[in-house]
């Protein structure tokens, strides 16, 4: 049964998703034109390196932090909710914020056990500097790094400055970029993206049926953490905040986002896939986790070929 295959955290169970990832990131990639130069395939070759990636980083977090079980549910619930955006599985650059901002989580999840406070924090602000170089409003998710300073570090003054240094960092290292290879510079208001509350372009055909399984998802796995939330201990409450904030700070993006096509709300998909573990792990009757697990890894395949 499915449902027993995947309560299992083995090699064979990472390259089963994977494999199914990459089945349906080359079913939605392939349905677009492409003209196939190098740099076509190159960005293909971007897009599902970052993909998988950010799976697998995915997996090391949650187990790291323990989020979750060991189980496989979490990256089920990852691909489950990716694939049903084929936008952003079209879009090499928003699949490599993605990864960038899982990294960045992934550090600012480590200022729990306060060691190395400091480059934690860095390495955070570096990670989401890069990210929104390839989706501006990912910056938006440095609020889910200052939440955790609130909640680990919150008196060193000088933890609250390194985001800003860091930022800094990136935008002077990307004008050295640019200036070497297109002898031009941006500058912050060239870099800064504009917001849009038109939600107008999100009504269509084509992508009615996945915001509409992302919105069910996102109230029903949400309603049943929050719910759960007070029977964690003190000590795994903070953690649980952050993944809160991560997925009401994505919202936000989605919400805020200049050109609104589904792909922006790639950043929902690992927060809620954490949120959503919670719900597969309850005790409950083994043909409903049977059934939910044969919907999951169904109805991707009904956005992309209907």
């Amino acid at each position: 049964m499915l449902s027993s295959f995947f309560n299992k955290s083995k090699p064979i169970n990472f390259i089963i998703v994977a494999l199914y990832m990459i089945l349906l990131f080359a079913i939605a990639n392939f349905k677009e034109v492409y003209t196939f130069d190098y740099i076509s395939i190159l960005l293909l070759f971007v897009g599902v390196v970052s993909y998988i990636l950010t799976m697998l980083v995915l997996n090391w977090m949650t187990k790291k932090n323990d989020l979750t079980k060991k189980t496989t549910h979490t990256i089920l619930l990852f691909a489950f909710l990716t694939v049903m955006l084929p936008s952003a599985l079209t879009n090499p650059l928003i699949m490599l914020s993605n990864l960038f901002l899982i990294l960045g989580i992934r550090s600012i999840l480590l200022l729990r056990y306060g060691k190395r406070i400091k480059a934690n924090i860095f390495d955070a602000s570096l990670w989401i500097g890069l990210a929104s170089l390839a989706y501006f409003w990912s910056i938006g998710f440095i609020i889910v790094l200052y939440l955790g300073i609130l909640l680990f570090e919150p008196k060193n003054y000088r933890n609250w400055m390194i985001p800003i240094l860091s930022m800094g960092a990136i935008y002077i290292l990307a004008n050295m970029f640019t200036l070497v290879v297109y002898d031009s510079y941006f500058s912050v208001l060239d870099y800064v993206d504009t917001i849009s509350l038109s939600y107008s372009s999100l009504l269509s055909r084509n992508t009615i049926f996945s915001i509409g399984t992302i919105l069910i998802c996102t109230l029903f796995f949400f309603s049943i953490y929050v719910a759960k939330f007070n029977r964690k201990s003190t000590k795994a409450k903070p953690v649980l905040k952050l993944i809160i904030a991560q997925l009401l700070v994505a919202i936000l993006i989605v919400a805020i986002a200049p050109e609104k096509n589904t792909a922006e709300m790639i950043f929902i998909a690992s927060p809620l896939a954490i949120i959503g573990t919670s719900y597969l792990e309850m005790d409950q009757n083994e043909l409903i986790k049977e059934i939910n697990i044969w919907v999951f890894l169904g109805m991707p395949f009904m956005a992309l070929l209907f």
